[in-house]
């Protein structure tokens, strides 16, 4: 059995669109980076119990920030790539320019979420920062990842907008 052949991701031919494209492969190159570190220190820990019966102090805590500020950084080459879970159900049997129109008004309503999400964030990490909150073992400010979030919900939401615009503009077939 032969394996399918994968094509190839090309970016968008508008500066806007090509923009977006490379920065959201940016985020989501530094989110596996921020992954692969975190599983490291995973694997630390767990030998480090292992052989010693002592784990890495905090390395839940560790897991936990990493792995949010990794996964918020993923979203925006997702929408870039259109590769989010679509749910089609009730839209196989429609018409292109119907269906195109209704991705769009999917994009643009995910852009419209992104945004007030990355706005109240930041107001969040203010507020973090402010109060001091810490993690309980390692005692690292918890606005720390929250101020890695928020760019990456402010580029979900630029490219959802862009996508948006791009299904509104498809032409019917």
């Amino acid at each position: 059995m032969s394996e399918p052949i994968a094509t190839p991701i090309c970016p968008p031919q508008d500066a806007i669109g090509r923009s977006l494209f490379f920065l959201s492969r940016a985020f989501a190159a530094t989110g596996g980076l921020v992954l692969v570190a975190v599983s490291i220190m995973s694997v630390l820990s767990i030998a480090s119990r292992a052989l010693t019966g002592n784990a890495v102090l905090g390395d839940f805590e560790l897991v936990q920030l990493g792995s949010a500020v990794a996964v918020a950084a993923f979203l925006p080459w997702g929408q870039m790539r259109g590769s989010h879970v679509f749910v089609d159900f009730f839209t196989t049997g429609l018409r292109p320019g119907i269906r195109a129109r209704l991705d769009g008004l999917g994009a643009l309503l995910l852009a419209i979420c992104a945004a007030i999400v990355a706005w109240r964030m930041t107001i969040g990490t203010v507020d973090l920062r402010a109060s001091s909150e810490t993690s309980m073992l390692l005692g690292v400010p918890t606005w720390y990842a929250y101020v890695l979030m928020s760019p990456s919900f402010a580029l979900l939401a630029a490219t959802a907008f862009y996508t948006s615009s791009q299904k509104f503009r498809e032409q019917p077939a």
